[in-house]
């Protein structure tokens, strides 16, 4: 990662659905098979179980409320497919009536590599490693606005840019408790290992136009703790200071080495109520704790930098490195440009886990009691990243080894379709699912042109 913006201008502006808010598998939390649903609520702890390690339970996907088509276009331009938003041939009107006032997009990955739940302590316990991986990006209207008609206006504000990445291990200890027939508790303490971060976001940012080029004010943070790595710098120094061994200017990210520069702790708590005989409520927080970083690369912006432009980054002639690949990584050092931070040393950054609230409600049909419909209300505080979504779900549980989940949910990305199917015999446990499947308008290789919401999640288990 020689430039960090220019692997943020290829996470973001292309959108494309490969990669990694580790959210967890909602598909599953209503459904009776599932031995890995007290991960969104402790209290659902309620099996004893050896996942099978490493294939236990594998979550991957991503969300946003845009797609490749929004920044990708098909070119007149003879030998040439696809060409960024920022060609001429692309019109303004074009490319910024697709675009949202906040344009997000995120990247997760959740992957148990061990787990085994037992009686004892009457109760239910669970032991667990996972990794967990959250990418997190969100660009305002007013920043493609600017790339895209400099000139038109001699004044912009773009406010609420970030990029987010946060990578770690997760050693988990938890309990569940039935304290009657009605009321069931559960907790999980969780022990967190980070390997590595990187947050860079930018609170207010000023674009003037002074003379030919621009005068750019910014409130600008960055930081990034990734083993023993360190910053690289180009050769423009601070304007706001005048030691020369101070203030270079961050180009990116070099000389990588592996190591945990990171420590946390967080809680999960939960319970269960069953109201009546055909209704149970439910509600939890989990991941309520810090992760902090121990001699994270900073950097800032400090005082006023020029801005001379953005570079013809379209296609202009035959050669193959001008193609779309090329006008992506032009993209990114034109934004490293835009965006200059300068260095600030190293130092010790703490910061609050993405909590995240789920509200349940769950109903047995009377007329068949195999067949049950829920509600999950899941809120997820992050800040710029944060997350809403409600989702309905009905399930049905025709035979003991086999259960179906069809749910449907909306949020801030939009609606989507998801579904779990699994089966559950004596000493094997096998499931597909998907909180978003994917549909719509695809490209290749089978990527989402509209939205970045898809995910899939398998795993294997033994019930003991």
């Amino acid at each position: 990662m020689k430039n960090i913006f220019k692997y943020t201008a290829v996470v973001l502006l292309a959108a494309t659905a490969t990669g990694a808010a580790a959210q967890d598998l909602r598909s599953s939390y209503f459904m009776q098979t599932s031995v890995n649903r007290h991960q969104m609520n402790p209290a659902l702890l309620d099996k004893a179980y050896v996942g099978v390690p490493i294939l236990n339970n594998i979550n991957i996907g991503t969300t946003g409320n845009v797609g490749m088509s929004q920044f990708v276009f098909k070119t007149n331009k003879p030998g040439y497919d696809l060409t960024t938003f920022m060609n001429p041939e692309i019109s303004a009107g074009e490319f910024l009536g697709g675009i949202h006032d906040k344009n997000r997009a995120d990247i997760y990955l959740n992957w148990n590599l061990f787990s085994m739940g037992f009686k004892a302590f009457e109760g239910m316990n669970v032991v667990e490693l996972n990794l967990k991986s959250n990418t997190n990006v969100s660009l305002p209207y007013e920043l493609f606005e600017f790339m895209k008609t400099t000139g038109a206006k001699d004044h912009y504000t773009l406010k609420d840019i970030g990029f987010r990445t946060q990578n770690y291990l997760e050693l988990a200890l938890g309990h569940s408790h039935q304290i009657n027939d009605q009321l069931t508790v559960g907790a999980k303490v969780k022990f967190l290992i980070g390997a590595a971060y990187a947050d860079f976001s930018v609170n207010q940012m000023d674009v003037r136009m002074n003379g030919d080029e621009w005068a750019i004010t910014a409130d600008a943070q960055l930081s990034a703790a990734l083993g023993k790595t360190k910053f690289t710098y180009d050769d423009d120094t601070d304007p706001a200071t005048t030691d020369p061994n101070r203030g270079r200017k961050v180009d990116g990210l070099d000389d990588f080495s592996f190591g945990m520069p990171g420590f946390g702790l967080a809680f999960d708590l939960g319970a269960t109520y069953k109201v009546t005989d055909n209704l149970t409520v439910s509600a939890a927080i989990t991941d309520l704790g810090f992760m902090s970083w121990r001699d994270a690369n900073m950097a800032s912006s400090r005082g006023e930098y020029t801005f001379d432009g953005f570079s013809d980054i379209w296609v202009s002639s035959d050669n193959t490195d001008n193609k779309i690949g090329y006008q992506f990584e032009s993209l990114g050092d034109d934004l490293n440009r835009v965006f200059s931070v300068y260095d600030d040393g190293t130092g010790k950054k703490t910061q609050a886990l993405a909590a995240t609230i789920n509200l349940g409600a769950e109903y047995t049909m009377p007329f068949y009691d195999k067949f049950r419909v829920g509600f999950l209300y899941t809120s997820r505080l992050h800040g710029l990243y944060s997350y809403h979504q409600g989702m309905l779900s009905a399930i049905v549980r025709p035979l003991n080894w086999l259960e179906v989940n069809l749910n449907t949910s909306g949020s801030s990305t939009g609606w989507q379709l998801g579904g779990m199917l699994s089966f559950y015999v004596n000493k094997f446990n096998f499931y597909v699912a998907s909180d978003r499947m994917i549909w719509g308008k695809m490209g290749k290789p089978f990527i989402p042109l509209n939205r970045t919401n898809t995910n899939i999640s398998l795993g294997f288990n033994i019930p003991l």
